[in-house]
């Protein structure tokens, strides 16, 4: 379900002038709720996904098939653009292939994939994440580059070490990365403005910060040259808290804590007037 005006609409995103928040988005009304509050792009997580989809940590135990489904489920109705988290491709280079196909074809605008070398191996040390070579990690996205099937889809490369390896490891990553094609750089938890205007200032492709804890105003970020900035997810895990303290009034009192929910705007959202439309119109009579 490729939507070609989404694709370009994220790729204007990415090169305008300004740096967005994307909305975090695991299920289509989400991403209804997300246009409707003016958000201009989101992001399919696949930590969420696994949350939502299996009840799983994000340990590649969602299966590719899995997020496509998701994936097209959600872009079936989504108004804007969709960044959908691939991890490291669900494999080797040959699984970035297949990957690539089925998230482009499931509506996905924009497809990161990550150099974290994944699944955990047998016998490491879980506290710290290990990366694939990069002349290896290059041919993944250079292979995503060349699967896609649209040219306005947009491949992103995620990079992650630079709490492990440091700036410099994530400049000469970033330099090979763009070199094999990537339309943008995805880097997590860099958390030194000096260091986010040197990969900014390095690479002439959008940047897109993950995870990004710093107090940089959008506005300064934009002139630092960062076009997305995702501080995390915590509208996901606040809705799953919402709904813990909801249902346990209900143990605790027997009715339901009082909120104030417009259940016309979810009748809207949820397009009850068209189906409404369609009883009077096919099945009266």
């Amino acid at each position: 379900m490729i939507k070609e005006e989404l694709n370009i609409k994220l790729r204007s995103i990415l090169l305008d002038d300004q740096c967005y928040n994307p909305a975090t988005i695991f299920n289509p009304l989400s991403a209804l709720i997300a246009s409707e509050e003016g958000f201009k792009l989101g992001i399919i997580p696949g930590k969420i996904v696994a949350l939502d989809h299996l009840a799983e940590p994000d340990l590649m135990l969602l299966t590719v098939t899995e997020l496509a489904d998701t994936v097209r489920r959600v872009a079936r109705s989504s108004k804007i653009p969709l960044i959908v988290d691939a991890d490291h491709g669900y494999g080797n280079a040959l699984n970035v292939h297949r990957t690539v196909e089925l998230l482009e074809d499931a509506g996905a605008s924009g497809i990161s994939i990550e150099d974290t070398d994944l699944p955990i191996k047998f016998g490491l040390n879980t506290d710290e994440q290990s990366f694939i070579d990069i002349k290896e990690a290059a041919m993944k996205i250079k292979i995503a580059v060349d699967t896609k099937h649209i040219k306005s889809t947009s491949i992103i490369a995620r990079i992650g070490s630079y709490q492990q390896k440091g700036i410099d490891d994530i400049l000469e990553r970033a330099q090979a990365y763009v070199d094999a094609g990537a339309d943008a750089l995805f880097v997590i938890n860099v958390s030194s403005k000096n260091d986010i205007e040197r990969i900014a200032k390095s690479n002439k492709v959008p940047i897109i910060l993950g995870n990004n804890s710093t107090e940089i105003t959008l506005n300064e970020l934009a002139d630092m040259g960062v076009s997305i900035s995702l501080p995390g997810h915590s509208p996901y895990y606040n809705a799953v808290e919402e709904y813990r303290k909801t249902i346990k009034s209900l143990i605790d009192t027997g009715n339901y804590k009082q909120s104030n929910i417009d259940m016309g705007k979810l009748g809207n959202l949820s397009n009850e007037n068209k189906y409404a439309s369609f009883i009077n119109k096919y099945m009266k009579g």
